[in-house]
């Protein structure tokens, strides 16, 4: 698993690549139009003097007049399953159960899938449809697609609408039990609506045919490709999970050993147990394991739900559904004791949590494990998403001195929501991502794509505005960041993260050679045209892995 030191030395030695006629952004201002990179990292910034004074056989790429930013570190999304999602039904933008259903119906002619074999979409979202905003049923489905077991994610990933086939296939009945930490919605005579939350999604989740390590390296490919061409260069993806890391795993070592991974990935590994974390170690992927371009990275724990399905563990209730509180997806014990495991063998623990009873279970969780440490933190655990936050919790995570993995893009859609689930006064002190900027917690940034998009221009938008893609007033604009602030999140705070703050998040010597070339100053644009800048190139290792 580990890059051998013959190719490094190697890769020391080969004369490398120089770039120019570019604005290369050296923090702050644009201080250099040539880089020279040599052995996948940056040997020197300068200007025409560079260029005139390297060697004449050094190959030479010309960036156009490009505004060359450090390359995008997206610090917590799902990769594979962007990949997957490419390869299965759209439901993104649905307008309503019938479209959902005429989508599927599409789907299975146009790939004539086989009766009985069922099939996977993801990305509805009850909130946008355009009549009324109930969550569809099986009843919107059977009618139009009755032979094929469909297994439909909501956007955030966190419900799954079945039809009937799929229920029927999976055993599930009016006497099937709740699963701890998860959800079976009935109708009024008590059967099963076709609508399972969290916990509940692994009933029908067999049902999906299994995948192959030819096919899941294909969606790995697939994945990869449409990130470098958004101008990512690494990304901390959680995609290895106790139900089939060791198909996951085996393609992306694949890709690895043919240099086909176009990004740097650290992965977030969400086990079940302590047995499962066990498997994986013992099958070689052990903290700090690694190959060329992929690495071991945190435990990840997800502790509840998602606000838009009011799954989202929220200790004083839903203020739009009295006595709804959102789900516990892991109770304390359990997630202690793998929490527990991992830190004892030098791994970082990250978790899933919106809610503020999910957050205050893992601050309860990274005060526990760092006591015997002396409050210290040297492992980095964290929270991931941190949205719905009462007064207090940043205080604490603050003094915990742990990482803060946001997704300023959520506020796109939550804007319109978080209010009536929250209430006034727990919705003014949830998202309050400029706050911890200005702090100095250790901040970075991610999209939890496919949940949204990864594009990080659209996420940049979103910190610094607060405002709704479509325009519009700003929501909660007090917590807003600068262009330099946002940038600094999605480079460097994302690379320290991952315990790489000395080699990524910079365009400076020593570091890697990974940038994205703009077509314009993401620094000078209006506001509005941030999410409208193009990605001309994205450089990974002073390699060209994607160009327009």
């Amino acid at each position: 698993m580990n890059e051998s030191n013959p190719a490094r030395a190697a890769a020391r030695t080969a004369p490398g690549r120089l770039f120019y006629n570019g604005h290369f952004y050296t923090g702050p201002g644009y201080a250099a139009s040539v880089l020279w990179a040599q052995g996948g990292r940056i040997r020197a910034l300068g200007g025409p003097e560079l260029l005139a004074a390297a060697p004449p056989e050094l190959p030479r790429t010309d960036l156009g007049g490009g505004w060359v930013l450090p390359g995008f570190n997206d610090s917590h999304l799902h990769l594979l399953d962007v990949g997957r999602g490419l390869a299965s039904v759209d439901l993104f933008g649905a307008s309503g159960p019938a479209d959902i259903a005429a989508r599927c119906a599409a789907f299975v002619r146009a790939h004539a899938v086989p009766p009985g074999q069922a099939v996977y979409g993801n990305g509805w979202n009850q909130d946008l449809f355009a009549g009324p905003h109930a969550l569809p049923t099986r009843a919107d489905l059977d009618a139009v697609v009755p032979d094929h077991p469909l297994l439909l994610d909501r956007v955030c990933g966190h419900i799954m609408l079945c039809n009937t086939a799929a229920l029927r296939a999976a055993g599930i009945t009016s006497q099937t039990p709740d699963p701890p930490g998860g959800g079976i919605d009935r109708g009024p005579g008590g059967e099963p609506n076709g609508l399972l939350r969290d916990n509940a999604v692994a009933l029908v989740r067999p049902l999906l045919p299994a995948e192959t390590p030819a096919a899941c390296a294909g969606r790995w490919r697939a994945a990869l490709a449409h990130a470098a061409a958004h101008g990512l260069t690494s990304v901390q993806t959680c995609d290895v999970r106790s139900r089939d890391w060791p198909t996951v795993l085996a393609a992306l070592e694949e890709l690895d050993a043919q240099d086909a991974l176009p990004l740097r990935l650290t992965l977030q590994c969400a086990m079940d147990t302590p047995e499962d974390l066990q498997a994986l170690w013992d099958a070689g992927y052990r903290p700090g394991a690694h190959g060329k371009r992929w690495k071991i990275g945190p435990l990840k724990l997800f502790l509840d739900g998602s606000l838009g399905a009011r799954t989202a563990w929220l200790r004083g209730g839903y203020a739009d559904a009295p006595g709804a509180h959102g789900l516990c997806c892991l109770p304390m014990a359990e997630a202690l004791a793998l929490a527990r495991k991992a830190d004892a063998a030098g791994m970082q623990v990250v978790a899933h949590a919106i809610g503020d009873g999910a957050m205050e279970e893992m601050l309860d969780i990274i005060e526990t494990l760092n006591a015997p440490r002396g409050g210290a933190n040297p492992l980095r655990h964290g929270v991931v998403h941190c949205q719905v936050t009462a007064p207090g919790q940043w205080d604490r995570l603050a003094a915990l001195g742990a990482g803060a993995l946001v997704q300023p893009i959520f506020l796109d859609y939550d804007h319109t929501i978080v209010t009536a689930r929250c209430g006034a006064a727990l919705a003014g002190t949830s998202y309050a991502f400029g706050d911890a900027v200005r702090r100095g917690l250790p901040v970075s940034y991610g999209t939890d794509a496919p949940v949204e998009s990864l594009d990080p221009l659209r996420n940049l938008y979103a910190a610094v505005t607060r405002r709704p893609l479509s325009g519009g007033a700003p929501w909660q604009p007090q917590q807003a960041v600068t262009r330099a602030q946002a940038l600094f999140c999605y480079t460097q705070g994302s690379a320290w993260q991952e315990f790489a703050e000395a080699e990524k998040g910079r365009l400076a010597p020593g570091f890697l050679a990974d940038f994205t070339v703009l077509d314009r100053d993401y620094f000078t644009v209006p506001e509005a045209d941030i999410p409208r800048l193009r990605v001309q190139a994205t450089v990974t290792g002073g390699q060209v892995v994607y160009r327009a």
